[in-house]
């Protein structure tokens, strides 16, 4: 009987203890799908975080390229062009001359010069572009003269010394074949101006120079003028002594004529006070005694001595012979 109850009392503890393990395993089950939902619910109610976007991968070559050189370049006025160029924009600024316009009117090319294919002769404008031979067939080299195209006005005479032939075939110096009339005053009337001084020598070294005579000559008298040195003396044929007027003071005349000044003034006549371009109506020129005095001691004595200067030896001073 004893047995029996033993046997019942394990069966039943076996039967609790089993119960009590399924239990717990629900309850703990139970838990688990609870923390599940409400991880669920987490995760719903916080949105997840974007993945960041890639960049898109542009080449190196397009991103030299834009955005620096996109556009066409534009015409530069001149005082652009200056800011480079500046010793050329500023001989064009103080120059005279017709070249004075926009840059691009000659130099069609722009910053063409590559120096390993020595191009520059291919480059730069031509004076024959624009011009044709303005001087002639005996210059057909602009740049001889003319050696700087942005101040073509000024010449250095170091390409025009050199004697060429002139239209009529003769050995000239240069600057006669443009200044043809100073050339040719020159050559009719040969003084120290230019057997031996030459052009460069009185417009030094470079075209247009207009020396005065004062350059170097001392004034024939104190006060005068370059304007009075030019009635008498043109620069071309100085020794050609110009038709001056009656009015010119005896002072100038005696300037040059010294000894003869002097005489008029220490032996008193009448004739000192008479103006010598009244006698002397032009340089060099001996007048006739009767031009003025017509046969003063009658036509016997006259018909004796034709020569008034046998007797009255210097009208600048007037002796008598006796």
């Amino acid at each position: 009987m004893k047995k029996k109850f033993d046997v019942s009392l394990l069966t039943a503890v076996a039967a609790l203890s089993c119960t009590l393990f399924f239990t717990s395993c629900a309850d703990k089950s139970t838990d688990m799908s609870a923390v599940e939902t409400t991880n669920e619910v987490v995760e719903t109610a916080q949105p997840a975080a974007e993945k960041p976007v890639a960049a898109p991968m542009v080449k190196s070559e397009e991103s030299s390229v834009a955005p620096l050189y996109t556009d066409t370049p534009r015409s530069l006025p001149p005082v652009e062009c200056g800011s480079c160029h500046g010793g050329e924009y500023t001989r064009l600024q103080q120059s005279n001359s017709r070249h004075r316009f926009d840059c691009l009117d000659c130099h069609e090319q722009l910053h063409a010069y590559i120096p390993t294919a020595n191009n520059y002769d291919e480059i730069i404008p031509k004076c024959a572009n624009c011009h044709d031979l303005p001087h002639g067939a005996a210059f057909p080299a602009c740049a001889q003269c003319h050696q700087d195209p942005h101040t073509p006005l000024i010449i250095p005479f170091s390409g025009v010394e050199q004697k060429i032939k002139n239209k009529a075939g003769k050995s000239v110096v240069a600057c006669s074949v443009c200044h043809l009339k100073e050339g040719t005053e020159m050559d009719q009337h040969p003084c120290l101006h230019n057997t031996e001084v030459g052009c460069t020598g009185c417009h030094a070294d470079r075209h247009g120079v207009r020396p005065t005579c004062f350059d170097c000559h001392e004034p024939h008298v104190a006060g005068q003028t370059y304007a009075e040195c030019l009635v008498c003396h043109a620069p071309h044929s100085a020794k050609n002594i110009l038709h001056y007027p009656v009015e010119t003071p005896n002072n100038v005349c005696g300037s040059c004529h010294t000894a003869i000044y002097d005489d008029l003034q220490q032996n008193h006549t009448k004739h000192s006070d008479v103006q010598c371009a009244d006698c002397h109506l032009t340089h060099g020129q001996i007048p006739q005694c009767q031009r003025c005095h017509g046969e003063p001691h009658g036509k016997a004595v006259h018909q004796k001595f034709p020569d008034c200067l046998k007797c009255h030896i210097d009208p600048h001073n007037m002796p008598v012979n006796k």
